[in-house]
């Protein structure tokens, strides 16, 4: 089984969803931490302290809680902030309690116009990852935050389409 989940954490993984706000905008919510409070994370989700330095090698931090109270950090650093066309940053997802290597991954995330809109690009990608099952429901819980992330976060740009 552990050859089978090592190929499968190796995959590159990408989800995109287009947004009724300019790049700009939409750049805007990943990039406030007061913001991306408001859509990052599934649902069912609450997110709480997020740290954002907006910068290239600047902290990228958020700290989710599920519904029966477990927290799910996630931490990384930013490698690239080109606003408003591009973020790549790591991340650390899990740590392991029998003392294996946290799930790192490499995230790249573009905003590219669309008529009035924005498609959003979220690539993500393991880096040397540990073939155990934490990883394996580790990468089906990060799937579902992506998906449910760029939802939310279109419904906010649905919301609040034509503010600043």
């Amino acid at each position: 089984m552990e050859e089978n989940i090592q190929t499968e954490v190796m995959k590159e993984r990408k989800m995109s969803r287009t947004v009724d706000a300019s790049p700009e905008r939409t750049f805007q919510a990943w990039t406030d931490p007061l913001e991306l409070r408001t859509w990052w994370g599934p649902r069912g989700f609450t997110t709480g302290e997020v740290l954002i330095e907006p910068r290239e090698g600047g902290r990228f931090s958020v700290e989710m809680e599920d519904e029966a109270g477990r927290t799910f950090p996630m931490r990384g650093n930013f490698q690239k902030f080109e606003g408003p066309s591009r973020l790549v940053f790591t991340t650390s997802i899990i740590d392991d309690p029998a003392g294996g290597r946290p799930l790192e991954a490499l995230n790249t995330v573009t905003f590219e116009e669309r008529g009035e809109g924005t498609e959003i690009i979220w690539r993500w990608e393991a880096i040397d990852p540990a073939p155990t099952d934490i990883v394996a429901a580790a990468i089906e819980g990060y799937e579902r935050t992506v998906s449910d992330s760029l939802s939310r976060l279109a419904e906010l740009m649905s919301r609040t389409s034509g503010q600043a």
